[in-house]
């Protein structure tokens, strides 16, 4: 052995059988590190021994093994099942098969009166309905939105069915039927829901079948808008299944799996065929153990076995170590997956789509980890449908009430985007009132956006407490933009705070989303102390040249165009201010600026 281990462990690799089973590593805890199983025992316990090459996460439990038990069967097939069952229900450590998927996106259908649908990263026994996972944030997202603006699923956080609210922005566009203001019944809303699982599961043919069959009924009863609402339905449904669709193959249930490594890290891609269209890709990633080949049909022949509606064909590139998979019966199905490795033909085209298909998923990842950290972190905390990637953020300047103007700054992407940067002359609160003098710029930024038909920011930020954000909020309810994301950010405890909740988001201060927020706080802080003093340095300037006789609007503009301040004014001599005014107002200018 080249690996030292102790005696006990020695002694016990010594009565290791030749014979089939399932081996069990512990560490000196007694607690259950990785559970395996092999076709010689013998040779795969002793190997892990060895000095070959194996990855980091294998090499980590090596080192911790202290103890071993070995459990012998009859076949091979019988120890995958047994090994199966003592992963599922002791879950060590170190087997990660089919828990890699964690941290992959997933759309979640709600259960409750109204259902909202949601992204998550989180696959929780909720009773939710969840789609995924997805290869990335952004195609989740994207699907989010597609669902928001087809089939007038809410995108709220409101407590539905007690109480009734004022419709929002979505309603106005024709994007909610408003169950918050009880203007569609709980029933009608549902199959709206149902018919966007039916999209997300992949099930276009019984959707396209279902959405005919609504539209005709609309159109007899004279329901011409409604009628209209189901055909643009039934446009987007059926564009998206072209799409999808594989031509003229008629696979009834075929996956197609690829994968791609680099190093110890792997990418698996499956993407399922039902009834000649792609319903679905999921992806995966995993950490190969010591040979990705082998890694892979290992890993498979788990996935199916679990697999609650199992293809009858899987399509690979290289069918090496997938003997197992195709002679083990599925626990449910009574039946063999057949394992195809195509060497020409439409499979083997469909081999090279998959493989793209993972290449560009794998692309879009990397580009979405070069966003700002604090972007994507923000979004999942505050459980936003699309990223935040264009915030904006308010804060008031004034001194002891007077002169007051609010700054709005933008980010885009976690970075400053200045040309969009705005100030707003307070024009309609007397006093130092930071409540109302939010609520007008919020009013008068949001106010333009709509009428301009401009896009909105994904998330408004208020630099204040509960009462900055109250403030701000009745203004958008009244512009019927009540959901939209809003939060504040306390100065002193730096707290996010957020509508329909009084308790407060903490988040670590060495959290990349609150360095982002102090960011853009501060920046519109900065912005703001830089608009307000400007304004205030004119005041005063227009004060002390509006009281030197003869000096009217036009004079004082061309004497500053002319020598750009008020201090090279005073400075000028006779002859060049007589020269821009005149001799009787530049002895007015010199008397008054150069008194004492």
């Amino acid at each position: 052995m080249a690996i030292a281990i102790s005696e006990a462990l020695q002694s016990q690799l010594n009565d290791v059988p030749k014979l089939p089973g399932v081996y069990l590593f512990s560490d000196h805890k007694k607690k259950l590190l990785y559970v395996g199983k092999a076709s010689v025992l013998r040779n795969r316990v002793r190997s892990y021994f060895q000095n070959t090459p194996k990855g980091p996460r294998i090499q980590n439990m090596v080192n911790r093994i202290a103890s071993l038990q070995v459990i012998v069967t009859q076949t091979e097939a019988e120890a995958l099942l047994l090994e199966n069952s003592l992963i599922k229900n002791n879950k060590p450590y170190f087997n990660v098969l089919l828990r890699d998927d964690k941290t992959y996106p997933y759309i979640k259908v709600t259960q409750e009166p109204f259902p909202r649908v949601l992204f998550t990263r989180r696959r929780q026994k909720d009773g939710a309905q969840y789609f995924g996972p997805f290869p990335s944030a952004r195609v989740a997202r994207q699907s989010i939105n597609l669902i928001h603006k087809h089939f007038k699923i809410r995108n709220c956080d409101l407590e539905l069915g007690t109480k009734a609210y004022r419709p929002c922005l979505q309603y106005h566009i024709k994007r909610c039927d408003a169950p918050c203001d009880f203007r569609t019944s709980e029933s009608a809303y549902q199959e709206g829901v149902e018919r966007a699982a039916l999209f997300l599961d992949g099930k276009t043919d019984d959707l396209v079948k279902e959405i005919s069959q609504d539209m005709e009924a609309a159109a007899k009863n004279l329901a011409y808008e409604r009628a209209a609402y189901f055909r643009d339905l039934l446009g987007m449904v059926t564009a998206v299944q072209r799409r999808q669709t594989v031509a003229s193959l008629g696979y009834d249930k075929l996956d197609i799996v690829v994968a791609l490594s680099q190093g110890w890290k792997g990418s698996i891609l499956i993407m399922a065929i039902r009834n000649g269209t792609i319903v679905r890709t999921s992806q995966f990633s995993v950490d190969w153990e010591e040979e990705p080949q082998a890694d892979l049909a290992n890993w498979l022949t788990h996935y199916y076995l679990n697999h609650a509606d199992p293809p009858a064909e899987v399509v690979v590139e290289d069918g090496t170590h997938l003997d197992l998979l195709s002679q083990t019966p599925h626990p449910r199905q009574k039946h063999t997956i057949t394992v195809t490795v195509p060497q020409r033909g439409a499979k083997k085209r469909l081999i090279a789509m998959a493989q793209e298909t993972l290449r560009i998923n794998l692309e879009m990842q990397r580009s979405e980890g070069e966003l700002h950290p604090g972007v994507e972190q923000l979004t999942d905390l505050l459980e936003l449908s699309s990223p935040c990637l264009r915030m904006e953020c308010f804060d008031i300047s004034n001194t002891m009430g007077q002169l007051s103007v609010a700054s709005m700054v933008s980010f885009l992407n976690g970075k400053p985007d200045k040309r969009n940067y705005r100030k707003f002359n307070i024009k309609t609160v007397t006093g130092p009132d930071d409540f109302a003098s939010i609520a007008e710029a919020v009013g008068r930024r949001y106010r333009r956006l709509l009428d301009e038909g401009t896009q909105l920011p994904d998330l408004i930020v208020i630099d204040g407490g509960l009462g900055q954000l109250h403030a701000a909020h009745q203004v958008l309810m009244e512009l019927g933009m009540a959901n939209h994301p809003l939060i504040s950010l306390a100065k002193r405890e730096e707290w996010i705070h957020q509508i329909g909740t009084s308790e407060p988001l903490v988040v670590d201060h060495h959290q990349p989303a609150l360095k982002l927020m102090q960011h853009i706080r501060d920046e519109a802080h900065r912005f703001g102390i830089t608009a307000h003093r400007k304004k205030r340095g004119k005041t005063m300037l227009d004060s002390e040249l509006d009281a030197i006789p003869g000096l009217g609007p036009t004079r004082i503009r061309k004497l500053l165009l002319h020598f750009g301040s008020v201090k090279r004014i005073r400075q000028a001599d006779p002859d060049q201010l007589a020269g821009v005014v005149g001799k009787k107002t530049a002895a007015n200018v010199i008397s008054h600026l150069r008194k004492g």
